[in-house]
Order: structure tokens, then C-alpha cells, then sequence
């Protein structure tokens, strides 16, 4: 029986088009990595620092524009 490691490895799990758009809109205009968590009516951005929370809470119009969805962003302080 394999483990579940192995049974990990073999998948091929790729990040949802949204995720990889975000992840390089905080990279390229912030310079910061961000963790995004996908649900079916939200995206939930996890960031560092109050600052970058600012920042990304006046881009969220842009954000959801970029990535063509109508699904709620919400912006988090990792702690």
C-alpha cells in the first residue's frame, strides 16, 4: 500500500489561474510573497504586514478585474 507521500508525488496539482495571477501582482508591484487560499465564493490573500494589507485592500477592484472574477476578496494579517 503506498503512503501518502507517494500517492502526493504522482499527482499533478496545479495552482488555479487566480492564484498564480495574484501571487505575481503582489511580486511585481510589492516586491512580497503572498498565500492565497481559493473558495468557491471568496479569495482569501494572506499577507505579512499591515502595510502591504493597505496597499492591496485599495487594489482589490484591479485585482478582481485582472483575474476576471466576481468572487469576494478578503485580505488577511498573517500573525
Amino acid at each position: 500500500m503506498d503512503n501518502l507521500a507517494d500517492i502526493l508525488s504522482r499527482k499533478n496539482i496545479q495552482e488555479s489561474p487566480e492564484i498564480k495571477i495574484i501571487k505575481d501582482f503582489v511580486m511585481k508591484n510589492y516586491n512580497e510573497t503572498v498565500n492565497i487560499k481559493v473558495d468557491l465564493n471568496k479569495i482569501i490573500i494572506f499577507v505579512n504586514s499591515s502595510g502591504l494589507a493597505s496597499n492591496l485592500r485599495m487594489n482589490i477592484p484591479e485585482i478582481q478585474r485582472i483575474c476576471s472574477t466576481d468572487k469576494r476578496i478578503a485580505i488577511y494579517i498573517k500573525s
